[in-house]
């Protein structure tokens, strides 16, 4: 992720990972924080500014860079982004206790591997996270997104937002 977005006001900066490229860019989160965005179901789409783009596979080799970029919401596996408090949404605040507990977890979904911790009501109704959540992306803070084939490859920020949709496996700690 750059750096300079990290400070550009009004902007977060993010890698959008889908099954084959990683878009690291910045997105316009001055009315809405970025999970919020994500995870409006009136709009398809997110756009991100200052677009560099990579292979899945070989993330340092930049293959473009584009002044911004139109990406499908229901196609992103999952936005890494630096910093806690940048993935939350509007009305949550990581850790507090009216939110439950803390939950270590680990997924798979289309080709990687997340570890993270998981603000949930209780730990055993993780099904319910899944099934009935209106939330189209699911915050895991202090994450880590590792690529199956290559476990070496890792994509690690202080909050990962995963894409329900494509979870294949959730495991829990404690359950």
């Amino acid at each position: 992720m750059t750096d300079r977005a990290a400070y550009r006001k009004g902007y977060v900066a993010a890698d959008f990972l889908t099954q084959g490229y990683r878009v690291s860019g910045e997105v316009r989160t001055a009315v809405n924080p970025l999970a919020d965005i994500l995870n409006d179901s009136l709009k398809s789409y997110v756009e991100a500014e200052n677009v560099y783009i990579s292979s899945i596979e070989h993330p340092a080799d930049i293959t473009g860079h584009y002044a911004f970029a139109q990406l499908r919401k229901d196609n992103l596996l999952m936005a890494v982004l630096r910093r806690v408090e940048d993935g939350l949404p509007r009305r949550q605040t990581y850790g507090n206790p009216a939110q439950g507990e803390t939950l270590p977890v680990f997924l798979t979904l289309a080709g990687f591997e997340v570890r993270g911790q998981l603000s949930v009501e209780a730990a055993n109704n993780l099904d319910r996270l899944l099934v009935l959540a209106p939330e189209r992306f699911i915050p895991l803070a202090h994450a880590t997104a590792a690529i199956s084939s290559a476990p070496g490859m890792q994509f690690k920020g202080g909050i990962i937002l995963v894409n329900r949709r494509y979870i294949s496996i959730l495991c829990g700690a404690g359950m």
